[in-house]
């Protein structure tokens, strides 16, 4: 199985489409989008403290740098809008030999709260679990996010009693 995982996580086979979504490999073109979702005090208000510009920009680079990596240890991937990029989606701490994979999700203020993130979360989790049929996806969230919490819950994740702000989604 760990093989299989190694030749299939490569960025290039993570492209979803939903009805109004793509979901595709970050691009040094998304670099405005970077910017704005980690300098967003609404973005970053349950994740973390925003980033300046040159620690964003410096940021980013990594990010673009992790991408090609083969297999991907850490992946970040551009959710688009009628081709306007709109928000980012990761798959971080991929396990192979656990058969494990966090996810994450950040969508620029003016497209929250319309389905976007919804659409993405599941595109997201459906190709992972495509990909990679035995993966147990998770999630870390600050527990005083509601929304996210929601988010996820409705998603089909469970709370892990064991850790306080996990969520898992079991495998198909």
């Amino acid at each position: 199985m760990t093989e299989d995982w190694a030749k299939a996580a490569v960025a290039d086979h993570f492209v979803f489409q939903t009805t109004r979504l793509v979901i595709r490999p970050l691009r040094p073109q998304d670099q405005q989008l970077y910017l704005a979702l980690y300098s967003s005090p609404q973005v970053m208000a349950f994740i973390g403290p925003t980033l300046g510009v040159d620690k964003a920009k410096h940021s980013f680079q990594i990010a673009l740098q992790l991408n090609t990596k083969v297999p991907f240890k850490r992946l970040f991937l551009a959710v688009c809008h009628n081709g306007q990029p709109i928000g980012l989606c990761a798959v971080n701490q991929w396990s192979a030999h656990s058969a494990t994979a966090e996810v994450g999700l950040m969508l620029l203020p003016d497209w929250q709260r319309q389905g976007y993130a919804s659409e993405a979360l599941l595109a997201l989790q459906q190709g992972l679990q495509q990909l990679f049929n035995t993966v147990q996806i998770w999630a870390d969230m600050n527990p005083n996010n509601k929304a996210v919490i929601r988010l996820f819950t409705t998603a089909g994740y469970s709370a892990d009693p064991t850790q306080p702000g996990r969520y898992w989604l079991k495998p198909i």
